[in-house]
Formats: C-alpha cells, sequence, structure tokens
C-alpha cells in the first residue's frame, strides 16, 4: 500500500470501528425494545447479540494488525461489512481501488457470504 492510501485508511479506520459499533449497539437496542418478546427473551437474545457482534469485531479489527503489510487485506474486509462508502473508497489510489472492486466483485460473482469462508 503506498504512502497517501495508508494514511487514509489510517484515517479511516478508527471511524470504520465507530460505525460497526454503533451498528451493534443499534441491533442491541433494537432487540431490548422488541415487546414481542418476553423480557427474558429480549436479554437472551441481547446476550446472543453482543457475543456474535464481539466476534465480529474482533474479525473485523482484532485479526488484523494495524501494519501497513496488512493495510489492503484489512480495507477489503471493511469495505465488505459496508464500514468504508463508496464515496471514501474514491480517494485511494486506483491500484488500490481496482483490487478491492475486484475482490468485491469475485465475492459477488461465486455468491461469498459468510466472512468466515473466506
Amino acid at each position: 500500500m503506498n504512502e497517501s492510501d495508508w494514511k487514509l485508511y489510517s484515517a479511516l479506520r478508527p471511524l470504520a470501528h465507530e460505525r460497526m459499533c454503533i451498528r451493534i449497539m443499534e441491533a442491541v437496542e433494537r432487540t431490548v425494545l422488541d415487546r414481542s418478546l418476553a423480557p427474558y427473551e429480549r436479554i437472551e437474545a441481547s446476550e446472543e447479540l453482543l457475543k456474535a457482534s464481539q466476534k465480529e469485531l474482533y474479525w473485523a479489527f482484532g485479526a488484523f494488525r494495524f501494519s501497513r503489510n496488512e493495510a489492503s487485506s484489512h480495507l477489503l474486509g471493511l469495505c465488505v461489512r459496508e464500514l468504508i462508502t463508496p464515496d471514501e473508497l474514491t480517494g485511494f489510489s486506483e491500484e488500490t481501488q481496482g483490487w478491492i472492486n475486484h475482490c468485491l466483485a469475485d465475492r459477488e460473482v461465486h455468491g461469498i457470504e459468510d466472512l468466515d469462508a473466506e
């Protein structure tokens, strides 16, 4: 990853992390407020959601070192999770954008939905 891409990635990474945390909290909030479930069911569902979300948060951020060598792969994962907007992606070099778009297109063509399968 070139220097300008690294700088942009470094600036967007904390924003992507915050977006994911907000997404998780909104999902938990919806579960807690879901009156179609009994209170105990809401507690259980919230706990399960938080466990799954912690795992996803780890795979989205904890599994990658904050290093230039792993930045491209991590950026791809952030794009897959829609934590980087298409507009933000346009700030990266044509080479990086091309690689990301190629990988995303391959996922779509092959129907890869499960991030653990990659």
